[in-house]
């Protein structure tokens, strides 16, 4: 139950993050964007890694298509700062939704970056249409 409280509260602070970081765009470029919300982020897990978890922080042992996950991140907040500013936060968020859901959907089906596989059925794919008809009505109707 605990899992459904934080995933909607994350789903909050992306839909605020969102529209925040749509509004920087009308005072900085994308790259100044992109700077602002991961030099800000680093400098609060640098400091929760130093004080909270109190280890030295390494980059052994870790395969490198992990650290891929910066280029996303980047890329993620690039995008979604243009987009908002073009069409809404809430149209980028739905579009966004549909391009979650495939690509968690081939992770999960392919059991990618040690995920547990599990692999795609027919019948999910009603559930998939109706999530892109509401998409399709939030964007347009």
């Amino acid at each position: 139950m605990i899992y459904f409280v934080f995933l909607v509260l994350a789903g909050v602070f992306q839909g605020f993050m969102i529209s925040l970081n749509g509004q920087l765009g009308n005072y900085y470029s994308l790259f100044a964007i992109c700077f602002f919300v991961h030099a800000i982020a680093g400098v609060f897990l640098y400091l929760y890694i130093k004080f909270k978890e109190k280890k030295p922080i390494t980059f052994r042992g870790v395969p490198k298509y992990v650290y891929a996950v910066g280029f996303m991140g980047v890329i993620m907040v690039s995008t979604s700062s243009w987009c908002t500013l073009h069409i809404g936060a809430t149209a980028m968020l739905s579009l966004s939704v549909i391009g979650q859901m495939t690509s968690s959907a081939i992770v999960d089906h392919y059991g990618w970056f040690n995920s547990t596989k599990k692999p795609f059925r027919l019948k999910q794919l009603p559930c998939y249409l109706l999530v892109l008809v509401g998409v399709l009505i939030v964007v347009y109707g």
